[in-house]
Formats: structure tokens, sequence, C-alpha cells
């Protein structure tokens, strides 16, 4: 509860917030159009001299002058106007002959507001309603709000949506910020005034908070390690890295229903117990990292093969195809070609093969240092993998 100071504040407050308010009259006007609210007495005026007879059809019948109308000074007052009465109104000499045409419509005020506020991080209060969906008349709606300093401000409000976002609140802010929410109809309007405590907000947000799933998973095979899987992501698109996540990385083979987790507060793991070759399916899930509120919902899953290791065979054909390409092209194009205009002499030909020959040769030396060079790497990535194996702690799941 606030005391007597905060509610005067809160008067001047709301008539401070009354002036971003547009007329609802001047908003709807419409060219011979007038609305009226019912239960209260309407006049509808003729524009024409005093002293002149005047007529008053509705929807082309002659008005009868009973308990519920009656004419003043050539206008018509509708006594507590009820919707039997809406229609077409028109006003005649008394020749007949039409001075002025007016078409009434009547409802009532929109209904007022019921406003919700919820804060999903720490950096922006949204709040929301509910249209008035029974109204005769279209209804717009005026969001703004009074920060703890008593500054009035518009919201950043998605009218469409019906959303007023109050963005980067003061957090344990001793005031409230105020709330105002209008529906604006025609023949009135209807104010919803909401105090927020940021304080409370934030207590609850530790209590209820749930962030949103992690994004921009990623997943991709290790080079030259069957057994590792590489998987990265980011924190949600509406959630700062100053209040720090933590994750659960599940996987498990796409055939499987079984996963095996691990927990970090990084952006990137290394699965090190993969199969080779074999189709994994990768998820992430969030929570604040001093375990306030619930955990996200799991992100997209994401698949991804291991790596398939080469076998020793494989590698000699493909190093021994690529020095069989390599020798046929170099002696393809240093092969003596005889025209009238050019002749080789066969020492040009003998220096030239044995050009090539030395290429060769230095060709498949390099080869075979790269091949060994690899299956050296992979025999020590094994060892690792197995270390990792022997070592490796299984993570209680939630």
């Amino acid at each position: 509860m606030i005391g007597f100071t905060s509610r005067l504040c809160l008067v001047i407050i709301t008539a401070a917030i009354f002036v971003l308010i547009p007329a609802g009259a001047e908003t709807f006007r419409e060219k011979d159009v007038r609305h009226g609210r019912i239960g209260t007495d309407i006049t509808l005026k003729c524009n024409a001299a005093n002293d002149r007879i005047i007529q008053w059809k509705v929807n082309g019948t002659l008005v009868a002058l009973t308990n519920d109308s009656k004419r003043q000074h050539g206008n018509l007052v509708l006594l507590m106007a009820d919707l039997s009465m809406e229609g077409n109104y028109s006003c005649h000499d008394n020749t007949g002959r039409l001075l002025h045409w007016i078409k009434l419509k009547l409802g009532y005020p929109p209904s007022k507001p019921l406003v919700h506020c919820q804060a999903s991080n720490f950096y922006r209060i949204s709040c929301s309603w509910k249209k008035n969906q029974e109204a005769a008349f279209p209804t717009i709606y005026s969001a703004t709000y009074s920060n703890p300093s008593r500054k009035v401000s518009n919201c950043t409000t998605d009218l469409f949506s019906n959303i007023c976002q109050i963005d980067n609140p003061e957090m344990f802010a001793s005031l409230p910020y105020i709330i105002n929410i209008t529906a604006i109809n025609p023949v009135g309007s209807r104010t919803t005034l909401l105090e927020i405590m940021t304080m409370e907000i934030d207590i609850l947000f530790f209590v209820s908070v749930q962030p949103n799933p992690p994004a921009n998973v990623t997943a991709e095979p290790v080079l030259g390690s069957p057994r590792r899987i590489k998987v990265q992501w980011n924190y949600p698109p509406l959630w700062s890295e100053r209040f720090e996540l933590k994750f659960i990385l599940e996987y498990k083979l796409q055939q499987n229903h079984f996963w095996s987790g691990l927990e970090t507060k990084m952006k990137a793991e290394n699965i090190t117990d993969a199969i080779t070759g074999q189709l994994y399916v990768i998820r992430v899930k969030a929570k604040d990292s001093f375990d306030n509120g619930k955990w996200s919902d799991w992100s997209s899953e994401v698949p991804v093969t291991a790596w398939s290791e080469t076998t020793t065979e494989s590698v000699q054909t493909t190093v021994t195809a690529l020095m069989t390409d390599f020798a046929h092209t170099h002696i393809q194009s240093t092969e003596p070609t005889f025209s009238p205009t050019s002749i080789l002499s066969s020492s040009d030909v003998l220096d030239k093969n044995i050009v090539v020959l030395i290429s060769i040769a230095s060709s498949v030396g390099m080869s075979i240092a790269v091949a060994t060079f690899l299956f050296w790497i992979r025999s020590k990535r094994q060892e690792s993998d197995k270390n990792d194996i022997l070592t490796k702690k299984a993570l209680p799941l939630c």
C-alpha cells in the first residue's frame, strides 16, 4: 500500500497522463454522423431559423412527439435514448424541403481495460490488456507510464497486439511505476491505472523466470577425431549476458530413446564418446546460473554425423591416384610437337623429362610424409579419446 503522499502523486500523475490522451469525439468524428450514449438526452440540431416550422423524420417517417422526445427551438431532443432510437434523422420546412440530415448511432463507453504486467528479463516490463470485443463502437487505446521520478512517457507500444513495454526500468526502485491504459470510443473513455513496484517484480522474477531456449545451436564433427563432436550455441535473444546462465547439453543416437548429457556454463562443449560415422541429434536448454526459476524449453534438435576415420588402404589408393594423375598430366605437357616452324632438339626433351621425373619423385615423397603424419595424429587422438572415456563422469539429467 502507498501512503497519502504517494496517492497525492498518483492524482497529479493521472492529470499529467490525461494530457497525452487524444479527445475521443475528435478522433472518431464522421461527417453527418452523431454518436450518442445510451441512457442520456441527445439533441439533434436542424440548423434552421428559430421562427421556422420544422418537421422531423426518422427513416422517412414523421417523428411523433411522445414522452421520449420533444422539439426545442427547431431541434429534436431524445430523452433517455435507447437503441430503438437509432436511425437516419432529417428535418424539413413546412413545404417538406430537406434542411438537414444526420445519422444517429447509440452505444456505451468502452469497458475498463484489464491490464496484466510481467517481466521476462531484467531490462523490460511488458503490460498487456484484452480488447473490448463487445463494444458497438470502435475502440482505441492510449498507453503511458510514469517512472519513479514522476516523468510521464509514452510506452514503447504495439497497439495492434495491445502490449505496452517499459525498457530498462529502474531496478529495486522504492517508488512505483504507474501504468495508464485508457480505452477510448466516440462516447467516452475508461482508464486503468496500475502501480508496479520493480522491487516486487525482481523478487517474482527470481522465483518464476524462465529463459527462452538457447539460440543458434550448431554441431559439427571434429576432423580426425571420430569420437568427438563440437557443439556451440548463443544466449537467448532477449537475455543479457550480464546475468549468467548455465546449460545442459544432451545428445543421443538418432534411433535411440535415451539421452546422454552434461552441464556447463560455457557456450561450447565437446562430446567425447561419439561412435564413428553415426548420426546424432543434439539439443540444449538454459537456466539462471544461481538456480532461480525454471529451465528453458529445449532448443530445436540439431543433427550431426560423427567423423568417419579413413582407412590405410584408402589413403594409399588416394596417394597413388594423385601421383598417377600428376605424372600423366606432366608427361603429356612435355611430349614434343613437330611443326614446320618449331622443332625441339632431343637434348631439350631429355632435360624436360628429367625435370618431370624429379617432380614426380618429390610429390611421391611429400604424399608419403603427409600420410605418415596423419596416421600418427590419429593414433594419438585415439589414445586421448580412450583416456577421456575412462575418466569421464556421467552427470545427472534434469
